[in-house]
């Protein structure tokens, strides 16, 4: 199913490339929606071997016509030697910083970007839009798709992709990595993650998490798997503190008390 699904988008986008080499492609009537200005990205550096290029659907404003930093859609390609995957992200998604500066696109218009890489001792990038990280202690790099002041307090938030071979990647879904901000800080020591989301000055949570191993079946072998479990969470909510710890498989109240 997934690969019939990314055939799809690539079919869509090898007619959306053949709308924009030849003028005379239109829209069917009543299909007016889709009408969007098609945009190429092309990055110039490769990024951990990969080459990538982007199409962007950005959307329109309505008052003069200029494109915005967010679109309709965002297709990602990434292709090297040995792999090659696409990434398709939803609408409102900024894919790069740099869509602030290019307020007047035409259909078909070809970018090529400079890539800004992550800070070596950063594990989520506050400025890359994209890098490749070990972000669950397997030591294996997943792909981290940033969305600029997607999160809480003007925060970044991320997507996370495992990799697991040609053509094959997952987002992953599990805790805590739905919900990672670039706040999160990383105890590769300890095998812990901890995040943090705030609702307000005086309303936030801190979580912690912490690897654990799993056996299950594989078909027809045991396997073991490393997989999060929440072992404490710290509640501020107005005026109170909660502690909670998890004892015997269940988060209890350890401590409470009152901030003023």
């Amino acid at each position: 199913m997934k690969k019939i699904f990314y055939l799809i988008m690539a079919m869509f986008t090898i007619s959306l490339w053949g709308c924009v080499t030849d003028r005379k492609c239109s829209i069917p009537k009543g299909f007016e929606c889709f009408n969007s200005k098609r945009v190429f990205i092309q990055y110039k550096q490769p990024v951990n071997g990969y080459t990538v290029k982007v199409m962007w659907l950005p959307y329109l404003n309505s008052k003069d016509n200029t494109t915005a930093e967010t679109g309709v859609t965002t297709s990602l390609f990434f292709d090297s030697a040995d792999n090659q995957f696409y990434i398709n992200l939803e609408a409102k998604h900024i894919i790069d910083t740099l869509c602030y500066h290019y307020p007047h696109l035409k259909d078909g218009d070809v970018l090529y970007w400079d890539y800004v890489p992550k800070d070596s001792n950063e594990v989520l990038p506050h400025y890359s839009p994209f890098c490749f990280s070990d972000v669950d202690f397997d030591g294996k790099e997943e792909l981290v798709i940033t969305h600029q002041l997607g999160g809480s307090r003007s925060n970044n938030t991320y997507k996370i992709y495992k990799i697991h071979g040609y053509d094959n990647v997952e987002l992953m879904t599990d805790e805590p990595f739905n919900d990672l901000e670039n706040t999160t800080e990383f105890d590769s020591i300890n095998k812990t993650i901890t995040t943090c989301g705030s609702s307000g000055a005086y309303n936030y949570v801190i979580y912690t998490y912490k690897q654990k191993e799993y056996s299950t079946m594989d078909w027809n072998k045991p396997i073991t798997i490393p997989k999060f479990d929440m072992i404490k969470a710290e509640v501020i909510d107005g005026e109170e503190c909660r502690i909670y710890e998890k004892k015997r498989g269940k988060l209890e109240l350890v401590k409470q008390t009152k901030i003023h």
